[in-house]
């Protein structure tokens, strides 16, 4: 059954240190799990199989709880307390060799600690990739890229976008365009009688599109702008979900746990600001927002109206009320 939680927030940040670390050899894996200051060995949870792990304090939520990277051995496992503050979990890989890049598929509460000769292995394995000299010639007025200077929206997106025009009768595509470095960032309904407009990254911005079928000649509308949002979900590692309000006063994207990041279009400002580099007054300020879910459930669903956000995870419908309107 699912239940409703409600926020009504101001503009704040929730920082919030790992819950765990852990390291890596070609045969098992070691993790240090924080745990409450107080709990005992007895109220300790602790459930392994071959590819899940479970670990949490009796009567309260799991604190780490999902899908292994890999499988392990469950009977060379072995986990004790340190200090009355953290768990100490030994795990055996059952294929030995494979780097795991995360531990619990899909969470990011952990972070991965590297030796010495972990990170000295990486560089030599790298180094094939990179030169300490310039190479050939080059011409005076085109200096070389310098890959220090880039920044996360200037990185092309991996994945391909295409857009394709399907025949109504035939269902075969007529016309496919690749949209090259206008990458695919969500779709939003607006107008219920309308078809869905289309939100694509420009440079550093995002633009949002409706198709306006009656009108093959100039079948695209630009209809709403979202300043340097294509430059902040570059950014964005663990983004899995993104939309915006049917009336576009806001842009929101979210993880796959937890956070929660909402971006409001400029608004004017009560009191005289001035840009320090330009010397000039500034007249509007576009304010960014950041909620934190009560909840370690990975987020399923994400869908936004002109108020409010609504989140959906396995056990809880979280309602974030966004504008009051």
């Amino acid at each position: 059954c699912l239940f409703q939680n409600v926020f009504h927030f101001n503009t704040f940040v929730f920082i919030s240190e790992p819950l765990y670390f852990w390291q890596q050899t070609e045969e098992g894996i070691t993790i240090s799990i924080r745990m409450p200051k107080g709990v005992s060995k007895e109220k300790v949870e602790f459930e392994l199989s071959a590819d899940k792990l479970r670990v949490g304090v009796a009567g309260f939520p799991s604190l780490l709880e999902g899908q292994l990277f890999a499988p392990v051995d469950p009977t060379a496992c072995t986990w004790s307390m340190k200090n009355d503050s953290s768990l100490q979990v030994t795990l055996q890989k059952l294929s030995e060799g494979p780097v795991w890049p995360e531990l619990v598929v899909g969470n990011r509460r952990g972070e991965l600690l590297m030796s010495e000769e972990q990170a000295a292995l990486l560089h030599e394995r790298l180094t094939h990739l990179t030169s300490d000299d310039l190479s050939g010639t080059l011409d005076e007025d085109k200096p070389p890229c310098n890959s220090q200077e880039l920044e996360d929206c200037d990185g092309f997106p991996e994945d391909s976008f295409s857009l394709a025009h399907f025949d109504g009768d035939s269902l075969k595509p007529t016309q496919v365009v690749n949209l090259g470095s206008h990458q695919y960032l969500f779709t939003v309904d607006v107008e219920p009688s309308e078809m869905p407009c289309l939100c694509l990254r420009h440079d550093v911005d995002a633009l949002v599109w409706q198709p306006r079928p009656e009108q093959p000649r100039n079948m695209w509308e630009h209809i709403a702008t979202f300043n340097a949002l294509g430059y902040v979900q570059a950014s964005k590692q663990d983004k899995k979900f993104s939309t915006c309000a049917p009336n576009f006063s806001y842009a929101s994207l979210c993880e796959c746990i937890r956070r929660t990041f909402i971006y409001r279009q400029p608004s004017p400002v009560e009191t005289v600001l001035f840009n320090r580099k330009q010397g000039r007054q500034v007249g509007e300020v576009a304010k960014q927002q950041v909620a934190s879910l009560d909840s370690d459930k990975p987020i399923l669903g994400f869908r936004a109206t002109n108020e409010r956000l609504f989140i959906l995870t396995s056990s809880t419908l979280f309602v974030v009320k966004v504008n009051n309107n």
